[in-house]
């Protein structure tokens, strides 16, 4: 795992590499050279993992000379691919060496035989082409600006914020985000700077100064996908058990050790359980709690769980002393604005986990294709309840006590005709009359990012698929596996999604719905297959994931911390929004008159984004 940073036609030098140095701490490097009038440069920090040795020295030529990658990520399969490469005398045995003669031989096109999460930058010298490439799932996050005749790309947005110092908030995006907590691809909150789509490939032309969009890994994938009636249940159970398995075996490839985060839940734990068949010692597994109320507290489910799984188990247990501090690191890590307060938990149990290993296998993606998530239950009883939400929504009382925020927000979702436009109001943190006062004039209703992976989806499918697709694509990428990768990687340390691999998403793509949801229980074709590893005291557990008291804190503690940080002379957010707005919203969380913790979260993540944009950290 590592990071890139690379260049037309815009130098760069040690110190602006160093910015991603977190990313690949063991090895580094930068060359640059001519094509006709072009001139490139290419960046690379290395965390070594596969093949150790200088071999694994990036940036790397094929054998040829003819081609030449910077590479960020694993690719899973590339032994396999490199059966194909019989022409071939290999100096090591890395990946990006099996990628960077795969592409050279088969095509940009052959990009699709990659299952693994990769982020790249390919050169055909003498063709003048040069390629961006992005993970069908976006596991790993690719930035790029692209103006006149130059382009600069990166890992992270930090190098690009450094070579291009003038660039401005993204108005654009600071109003998507209030609505829906995230930015997707290709947005960002930075004017100019954008992010490929996950499964996206970009072609430069050297020749023309021109970036177009090649096409995408996803697409054909996406609009062919078809629900199979015909398995009976026991078929999938044996089937995704199969694939599920392979997935954890292939993705303790490496020459390091391999660990896992462990919360108290059946994803991590199933995980856990597999890969402990495949490991040749005691996994490692990590998990954090949190001082406040004990619901909040996964800890001790994890600790049972450590002891049941036989796992070399740690753990820390965060405070809100801890958390202003930290929260300011960690959306200083992420770039982006994230309304999922996970993001500080992230942080913390991935600084645990750099103490002990540098790879560790994670839990994410399950919620997605397996329909994990209340909100599904939601959509999947729409149609025979619909009557009864309409008239619910009539009652003032439920929408003036602030206590009901999920179930307002439920009425406010579901009763929408538009099936787009309803998964939207479904993430929905600030309702348009709430984001014009915050806003004012700058308050913009425009449509969001969703509907380039929505148009891709076939039309025959229920609502209920169509959701749990969606968001496959676009929340899990851009924000769940966005501040995963950037959190982990801040601390050296790469995360891997066994529930990511290609074949196993493409296979559960294909259940029908009733095997994911079966008489209210949530993933249930999921925890039929880990009865095979786990105990029902595991599976049966009620879902936390690393949840926080942030409420708690927010309405008690924290509160004049947070006044200071968006309403004091410093702030910069009151040069966006309305002071008197912010400092009414602070006061309801004081007055115990608020209880959706989003909304100030991502009131926070905007001040210290645009800190950072106005290098005030």
């Amino acid at each position: 795992m590592c990071g890139i940073l690379g260049s037309v036609n815009k130098s760069f030098e040690k110190d602006t590499l160093a910015l991603i140095n977190h990313r690949g701490p063991d090895d580094s490097d930068i060359i640059d050279f001519k094509i006709e009038d072009k001139h490139l440069y290419f960046g690379h920090v290395r965390l070594s993992i596969q093949d150790l040795s200088e071999a694994g020295h990036q940036p790397m030529y094929s054998a040829d000379k003819k081609f030449i990658i910077i590479f960020n990520g694993e690719v899973y399969n590339h032994l396999e691919l490199r059966k194909k490469l019989d022409d071939i005398t290999f100096k090591g045995h890395s990946d990006t060496e099996t990628i960077v003669n795969y592409i050279a031989k088969y095509g940009i096109e052959s990009v699709s035989d990659l299952n693994g999460i990769f982020a790249f930058s390919f050169v055909d010298i003498e063709a003048q082409k040069l390629y961006l490439v992005r993970d069908r799932f976006g596991v790993k996050p690719l930035y790029y600006y692209h103006e006149n005749s130059e382009l600069v790309y990166a890992s992270e947005m930090k190098p690009i914020l450094k070579i291009f110092s003038k660039l401005e908030a993204n108005l654009d995006a600071i109003n998507e985000y209030l609505v829906l907590r995230y930015n997707p691809s290709p947005k960002t909150v930075v004017k100019g700077v954008s992010k490929l789509y996950p499964g996206e490939v970009l072609i430069y032309d050297l020749k023309q100064s021109s970036l177009e969009k090649l096409f995408n890994m996803n697409a054909s994938l996406i609009s062919n996908i078809k629900i199979d009636n015909h398995k009976s249940e026991a078929y999938w159970v044996d089937a995704i058990g199969e694939k599920l398995e392979q997935a954890v075996e292939c993705q303790m490839i490496g020459d390091v050790e391999v660990g896992s985060f462990l919360s108290g839940g059946i994803d991590s734990a199933l995980i856990t359980a597999i890969a402990s068949k495949y490991s040749k010692s005691k996994i490692k597994t990590f998990c954090i709690g949190f001082n406040g109320s004990e619901i909040f507290n996964e800890a001790n489910d994890a600790r049972r769980s450590a002891e049941i799984l036989g796992t070399e188990h740690y753990d820390v247990i965060a405070n809100s002393e801890a958390y202003m501090q930290d929260l300011i690191t960690a959306t200083y890590i992420n770039e982006e604005p994230n309304g999922t307060e996970n993001t500080f938990a992230q942080y913390e149990v991935s600084k645990l986990g750099a103490e002990h290993t540098k790879v560790i296998l994670a839990g994410q993606g399950a919620d997605e294709i397996f329909m994990g998530y209340g909100k599904y239950s939601g959509e999947l009883k729409r149609d025979k309840y619909l009557l009864l939400i309409k008239l619910l929504k009539q009652f003032k009382f439920f929408f003036s006590n602030p206590k009901y925020h999920k179930l307002q927000r439920a009425l406010y979702a579901l009763t929408e005709e538009n099936t787009l436009k309803r998964f939207e109001k479904i993430y929905t943190v600030y309702r348009e009359d709430e984001k014009q006062r915050l806003l004012g004039k700058l308050s913009k209703n425009e449509e969001t990012s969703l509907d380039y992976f929505y148009n891709l989806i076939p039309e025959s499918l229920s609502a209920l698929d169509k959701m749990s697709i969606l968001d496959t694509y676009t929340s899990l990428s851009d924000e769940l596996l966005l501040y995963g990768d950037k959190m982990t990687m801040a601390t050296s340390i790469e995360m891997r999604v066994p529930f990511l691999d290609n074949d196993l998403v493409a296979l559960a793509q294909k259940i029908p719905h009733k095997y994911k949801i079966k008489d209210g229980v949530h993933k249930y074709i999921l925890k039929e297959v880990a009865k095979k590893y786990l105990p029902e005291e595991i599976i049966n557990r009620p879902k936390k994931g690393f949840d926080m008291p942030s409420l708690e804190w927010f309405q008690g503690n924290l509160n004049s911390e947070i006044y200071e940080l968006l309403c004091s002379k410093e702030s910069l957010i009151t040069n966006y929004m309305d002071k008197n707005e912010i400092e009414s919203i602070i006061l309801k969380y004081k007055h115990k008159k608020e209880f959706d913790v989003r909304k100030i979260y991502l009131l926070m993540n905007i001040e210290h984004l645009l800190r950072l944009l106005n290098k005030k950290w």
